[in-house]
């Protein structure tokens, strides 16, 4: 009987022993937090790498988990935390690999926080910052095709943003504010049509508000000359705006 419950017990602790989890190592962790990534999971993955970070400082892979926690944040489009963390890295880990890709993943990120409309340009301006630090930094990177579209995908921006602006200040009854940035798309983007035929749709506006009926149908006429079928609806309801506002 005493050999029954002997066995018994040892039976049961094995049991026991098997259940028991054996303590998480680093690269258990690291690999934990990068299945959460891959799925994207990203709040979850942000919190294991940030675990990573600050339990194995030391580690060969803290860079790589510093890098992967930012990418996270990018990721969740936590913008302002992934910032932070690519700072990090690169102030902390000058030399890892993982610093180039975090000047262009900065500027991608700045590029994300530009599409908000306001008339602050802070955050074009630091993407190209960024942008500008890369191309010093790695001329020959292989990811310059990536930079150069970048560039475009930016200058774009700034032009779609002082469009954004100065029709925001229109809607509340502002054209002189509106005009500033109407002249910004002219002097900064004379070479893209589409910019330049938003600004002068917008011009035309301007001269409506201020009740400037002639030049607002000089403009309209050179607009309509232009043809551009991508405004026709706006070129439309332009008309009929001077139609309404330019009665004698």
């Amino acid at each position: 009987m005493k050999r029954v419950f002997f066995l018994l017990l040892v039976f049961s602790l094995s049991c026991q022993a098997r259940k028991a989890k054996a303590p998480e190592t680093s690269d258990s962790l690291f690999n934990r937090a990068m299945e959460y990534f891959q799925r994207r999971k990203y709040s979850r993955s942000a919190e294991l790498f940030k675990e990573f970070v600050f339990k194995y400082p030391l580690s060969d892979s803290v860079d790589a988990a510093q890098y992967y926690l930012a990418k996270s944040y990018k990721g969740a489009k936590n913008y302002d935390d992934a910032i932070t963390e690519y700072l990090f890295l690169i102030n902390t880990f000058p030399t890892s690999e993982y610093v180039a890709n975090s000047y262009l993943e900065l500027a991608e990120c700045y590029m994300e926080k530009s599409k908000t409309i306001s008339r602050d340009t802070e955050s074009i301006n630091e993407a190209k910052r960024y942008i500008n630090e890369f191309k010093n930094r790695f001329p020959d990177n292989p990811q310059m095709e990536k930079v150069r579209e970048l560039e475009k995908a930016l200058y774009r921006r700034k032009g779609l943003k002082y469009v954004y602006i100065a029709e925001t200040y229109l809607r509340i009854g502002h054209p002189e504010a509106a005009d500033v940035y109407i002249n910004l798309v002219f002097e900064e983007f004379p070479e893209d049509d589409s910019l330049v035929n938003a600004a002068n749709l917008l011009k035309v506006r301007s001269y409506l508000l201020k009740k400037e009926c002639d030049s607002a149908k000089v403009l309209f006429a050179e607009i309509k000359e232009a043809n551009d079928k991508a405004f026709q609806k706006r070129i439309n309801k332009t008309a009929k705006e001077i139609e309404r506002k330019c009665k004698k």
